[in-house]
């Protein structure tokens, strides 16, 4: 079938994304219009739907294709409610059995408008009414759960709700940024008058090299949009990537510097991830030194600390609910003339310029060789989406949930994951039954 390999680009004199995509591959990029969108990431009616899918938060860039896909082959499932939230939230949904958000949350009223013509990428959602909005009540369990982190697929063991699970594809990290910006980014990446004396910021594929990645990042001058630890699986794939390139940047192991002491795999202490205590006793950087990048990023610039106290400071702003509100970070920054960039996945620069027409919107490719840990420092050997059957789901839906699993083992669903920007699983990786039972040491 496939064999697992990681999306090369070549750099252009912009550095963006190049990605060309051919007669046979451009189908798989039709614009499906979901059935209903109750608000932004929800699809379908969750009370009738045959099948209830709670996809990990990076999936909306390729459910609409998927689902086309699986009702093209199975058609005897025709109503399908998916959610695309970051995963951690589904997680907490999931456990609480339920969530529920108040009229206040929705005070407009909205429609869809198909005036622009029969090409669905021209309908917009239209404000038509100042009226407060109805709300919004999900207590409808799904009948399939997808995650980047094994630790929610563990917590749903713990609790009874997922025996077994599977990794169906993989992602890599890329800095998000405006092409307009690209050219005063990299004069940043390769500025070695300070940091890290005679290393190239970029490697000789235009990757970013961890002393190009940490000079960009620590940089006052650059403004970063960060999702957010609590919620977001994306973020404990990017604070090990920011240790990562700590490590390589300073020499780690053997230099004897105290940043050389932060643990690659020490990522998030739950209760300790507010300004007020992330560098006091018991906080999630306590003791851990000034110069570690996840420090800088996630409290020194969002905080204003140290040295990142002045105004004039770039600065970090985290996001609230998805990283889909990085492009709109990002493009307000050029409206003010503020550098910004953001850590998402590759397969999210692509989504904004082949499905969003977005085309100044492009990536800073990271260096995909390992690090001081063994792992590339884009991720991309470590980036598993799993898929498993929820112990939550109808008994009427048990056999569409069966049978979607089965289908994102299918060759169709492989090859339009790809076309998305995804790696593709080995066939061994579709075909492993991981029990739950079976811990994985240092993951979260």
């Amino acid at each position: 079938m496939f064999t697992r390999k990681i999306l090369k680009t070549t750099l252009t004199a912009a550095m963006g994304l190049t990605m060309l995509v051919g007669t046979a591959a451009q189908a798989l990029w039709t614009q499906y219009q979901p059935e209903t969108e109750i608000i932004t990431q929800f699809h379908g009616d969750p009370t009738s739907a045959q099948l209830r899918l709670f996809m990990a938060g990076n999936q909306f860039v390729v459910m609409d294709n998927l689902i086309a896909e699986f009702k093209a082959q199975y058609p005897a499932y025709q109503e399908i409610y998916y959610v695309t939230i970051p995963p951690g939230k589904e997680l907490q949904w999931i456990l609480q059995e339920g969530a529920e958000w108040k009229a206040a949350d929705f005070p407009k009223t909205q429609v869809l408008d198909k005036s622009g013509g029969p090409n669905p990428e021209d309908w917009v959602m239209q404000t038509t009414t100042d009226e407060e909005g109805v709300g919004f009540k999900m207590l409808d369990m799904p009948d399939v759960y997808t995650t980047v982190a094994r630790g929610h697929m563990n917590r749903l063991g713990t609790e009874g709700l997922v025996k077994e699970i599977f990794t169906y594809t993989h992602n890599q990290l890329a800095v998000m940024a405006h092409t307009t910006q690209v050219s005063a980014l990299s004069s940043i990446a390769e500025d070695d008058s300070a940091l890290f004396p005679s290393k190239d910021g970029f490697n000789v594929d235009g990757e970013l090299t961890a002393e190009g990645l940490y000079r960009l990042f620590a940089s006052g001058l650059v403004t970063i949009s960060e999702p957010d630890i609590k919620t977001q699986g994306i973020e404990r794939h990017i604070w090990r990537m920011y240790t990562n390139a700590t490590h390589a940047a300073f020499g780690c192991p053997g230099s004897g510097l105290p940043v050389c002491s932060v643990a690659v795999n020490d990522v998030f202490t739950p209760g300790a991830d507010t300004c007020a205590n992330n560098g006091g006793p018991g906080g999630v950087f306590d003791g851990e030194s000034d110069d570690s990048l996840r420090k800088i990023v996630y409290q020194l610039k969002r905080c204003d600390e140290g040295p990142y106290a002045s105004p004039s400071d770039g600065t970090t702003f985290v996001t609230s609910v998805h990283h889909l509100e990085t492009p709109a970070n990002i493009n307000e920054g050029v409206g003010i003339a503020r550098l910004t960039v953001g850590p998402v996945w590759g397969t999210e620069v692509e989504f904004q310029q082949f499905r969003r027409n977005n085309p100044d919107i492009v990536a800073m490719r990271i260096d995909d060789s390992a690090g001081p840990d063994g792992q590339a420092l884009n991720r991309s050997d470590h980036v598993n989406y799993l898929a498993a059957k929820m112990g939550t789901g109808a008994k009427k839906n048990k056999q569409a949930a069966e049978d979607f699993l089965d289908f994102l083992k299918s060759d169709e669903a492989q090859v339009i994951l790809e076309r998305a920007g995804f790696i593709p699983a080995t066939q061994d990786e579709l075909d492993t039954v991981i029990p739950l039972s079976e811990p994985e040491p240092g993951d979260d």
